[in-house]
């Protein structure tokens, strides 16, 4: 028997002990067109993996480590165009992240879902919106490497000959 989720009464859902991973949280990414901010958390407890499943919350299981991932994000803009704000971003001590490009993945943290009910389109559900995070233990982005070279010690030293190149494979090898 389904259930009637037309009843469902929104609220704010609060997950707790979470590792962060893949934050997109400085300025919104538009991967499909609809332009939003992201958020992956990660968990290694089934009990609250099954809870987030009993909750709305579409968990995946990661075999890989024995994990449970969920992805969330909320929408940049609202239905009416206006903007919808990023997600507030919270230190353990509660005051404010100033720089929320330094979360990195393996961060700790607590972040609060709004759900409501939806219908749209012929579908229906439930939707998530990603709206604050308290980050618990930083793990701080250092950033990628931009080079993909090691540096170069001997510039002065003579050129090397270059080496022999293969022939060329023919246009039409049959």
């Amino acid at each position: 028997m389904t259930q009637d989720l037309s009843t469902f009464t929104p609220r704010n859902y609060r997950i707790n002990n979470v590792t962060l991973n893949w934050p997109k949280l400085s300025k919104p990414v538009n991967p499909f067109g609809t332009e939003q901010y992201e958020l992956q958390i990660e968990t290694t407890d089934k009990s609250l993996a099954d809870e987030l499943k009993a909750n709305h919350f579409n968990v995946k299981v990661n075999e890989a480590n024995k994990s449970f991932t969920i992805s969330l994000k909320r929408k940049a803009n609202r239905a009416d165009g206006s903007s919808n704000g990023a997600p507030k971003v919270y230190n353990a001590d509660a005051t404010i992240m100033e720089d929320v490009s330094k979360i990195g993945n393996g961060s700790t943290g607590n972040v609060i879902v709004y759900q409501m009910f939806y219908k749209t389109a012929g579908r229906e559900g439930i939707s998530n919106s990603l709206t604050s995070i308290q980050v618990t233990d930083l793990k701080e982005y250092a950033g990628a490497s931009d080079s993909m070279f090691e540096a170069v010690t001997n510039i002065d030293a003579e050129p090397q000959a270059p080496l022999p190149m293969d022939e060329p494979a023919t246009a039409n090898p049959f």
